[in-house]
Formats: C-alpha cells, structure tokens, sequence
C-alpha cells in the first residue's frame, strides 16, 4: 500500500499527478491481476491527461468500476485498447447483490461468453423504448459522466456501436439536459442502438419520469432502444464487458454477448 494513500486535495485523493502514479503502478504490479475501483471518483477527468497508453497497454488486465469511473473505462477503451469492466465496485460488494458479485467473479474468471441479459420490466411497452435489433462493442455507462466528457478529447465515440446509460438521483428535466447535449455533439448520429438501465431514482412525483426526456429526444430516430437492464446504480449490478461485441433486441427485451471478454 502507497504511503501516500489517504491524502486529501479539497474534495480530491490528492493531487491528480499521485492518483495518475498510483495507477500506473497499479497496472506495472505483476502480482495484481485485475484492478477494482472501491469507489466513484469526482477527479478523474483531471487524471486522463496524465496517463501514458503505451505504459499502460505493456501490462493489460481489466479494470472495474462503474458510475464516475466511467470516464476511465471510456479512455481504457478509447486510448489504450483495452476491454474494461463496468460493474460493482468494492464499496458495493458487501450490501447484498450477491447477483452482481457472482456474476463479477464468472466474468473475471471464466473463458465463455457471458450469460444473456434481460430486461427486469414487467413487459414490452415497458423495456421496449423504440424497436429493432442492433450489434456493435459496448461503450458507455453513467449519462452525466458521458456528458461530462463532451467537447473534450476523450468524448465517447459511438459510430457503430451498441451505447449504454444509466444514472441514479438525475430529475426528468436534467435527464432531458444531458441526452439534449450528447445528441448536440452528435453521439447518437451513428450509433447501432442503445440499451437503459434502471435509471434508480431518476423520477419527479408521480407524473413524470424519464422515460419522458427519452422519448422526446428518440422519437424522430431510427434507433432500436432497449430499457430496464440491471447494470451500473441498479441491484443487482450485473457486470459488463465494455468494448467487447453485443447484440441486443429491443421488441423482445434481451442483451446477448457474442464474444469471451478475457480471452
């Protein structure tokens, strides 16, 4: 353990230029096999201009995390070529999803294509948001985060591919702000299809939610959109290979994976 490990910047663990180090020297440990966020990180899209693709791509091994990891799994993908794995981080393991643990530790350990996904809504008007069928690798993860990277070098870069949201505690009406900006720097332009998760308390009272803002913003596209997948700031969080290629058919509410991602 780094004697430097419980240093505070403000709101930050330290300076981004240690955070960047910690984590160079997390993927040059031969001993670690796989590296696990314990939590979110607000800092860092400070971090991403300080790390090297090419020290990080000698010594390939997945990463995990979700929500503001988000804009680590986007660079692994994007500048190192690495597939990562958007699923639950250490400081969720002990809450009881023993479903996304279990599947964690399949998909980190197994050589075989990762079980079907399907939607957790009751029925078609419900996990069916626009209709169709698409394939393409796995980008995405939290909506804010996604937005967060917009105009930057590290945007999202969805042509051909298979994009998934979630977010928790985002209102209709910020939800709306967010998918406005995305589609204004054109990331739904290309993009094969789109898979929602639960979306957890992303509601205003009883008369709106957020399939309101997706509705709005899908409705004059020609997008196969799939909702009610367990991933991210859903229980369970179900772990996704992101970069990896998926197939998804949004009239029967199923996600399947067609290639082993560790292999």
């Amino acid at each position: 353990m780094r004697e430097d490990i419980h240093q505070r910047r403000a709101y930050l663990a330290g300076p981004p230029e240690r955070r960047a180090l910690e984590l160079h020297e997390a993927f040059e440990d031969e001993e670690a096999e796989a590296i696990f966020c314990v939590r979110g990180g607000y800092g860092l899209t400070t971090v991403l201009p300080l790390l090297d693709p090419e020290r990080i791509r000698r010594f390939p091994k997945p990463l995990v995390g979700c929500s503001d990891v988000t804009v680590l799994l986007t660079w692994l993908q994007q500048e190192a070529g690495m597939t990562s794995i958007h699923g639950p981080m250490v400081g969720a393991l002990g809450r009881g999803d023993e479903a996304g643990a279990l599947r964690l530790k399949t998909l980190l350990t197994s050589t075989s294509k990762p079980g079907e996904m399907r939607s957790v809504c009751d029925d078609a008007y419900s996990w069916c948001l626009a209709p169709g069928r698409a394939r393409g690798r796995a980008v995405g993860g939290s909506l804010s985060m996604i937005a967060a990277l917009c105009g930057t070098p590290w945007q999202l870069q969805t042509a051909g591919a298979v994009l998934f949201l979630e977010d928790v505690g985002e209102r209709p009406y910020r939800i709306d702000r967010l998918l406005t900006q995305i589609a204004s720097c054109g990331l739904f332009d290309e993009v094969a299809g789109v898979v929602f998760g639960d979306m957890v308390r992303c509601a205003d009272g009883d008369e709106l939610s957020w399939r309101h803002a997706v509705d709005r913003v899908f409705r004059s596209r020609s997008i196969p959109v799939l909702a009610g997948m367990s991933f991210g700031h859903a229980v369970p969080n179900l772990a996704i290979p992101m970069g990896g290629s998926v197939e998804i058919d949004a009239g029967e509410g199923w996600l399947k994976f067609r290639e082993a991602p560790l292999v």
